[in-house]
């Protein structure tokens, strides 16, 4: 399994709005995706910082998002929201449990 991790910055004053984003725009969308296992939206809403988690099959999964611009278009809806360009990570999963 993979996980593609953004770690993000928000305008305090807009984070439910980056929330209600995510879960009714990226997730459903997201759940389309080939090989997609799930996702998670971590945040701070005193520092408006958070991380955005998705899990794929494999790294072939994830990889093909970002060649097919999926994870342009959902970055692009934020727009306004994200006071910072969000980092992009990587990771092999190596244990799950939930």
């Amino acid at each position: 399994m993979f996980a593609r991790i953004f770690r993000v910055e928000v305008d305090t004053s807009r984070i439910d709005e980056g929330i209600e984003i995510y879960e009714d725009g990226y997730v459903p969308e997201a759940r389309q995706q080939e090989g997609f296992l799930g996702a998670m939206l971590l945040g701070d809403r005193e520092t408006a910082k958070g991380m955005a988690i998705s899990m794929w099959e494999d790294e072939a999964a994830a990889r093909a998002t970002e060649q097919s611009g999926f994870v342009q278009q959902v970055i692009g809806r934020f727009t306004g929201i994200l006071t910072r360009t969000p980092q992009m990570e990587n990771y092999e999963i190596m244990v799950k449990a939930f």
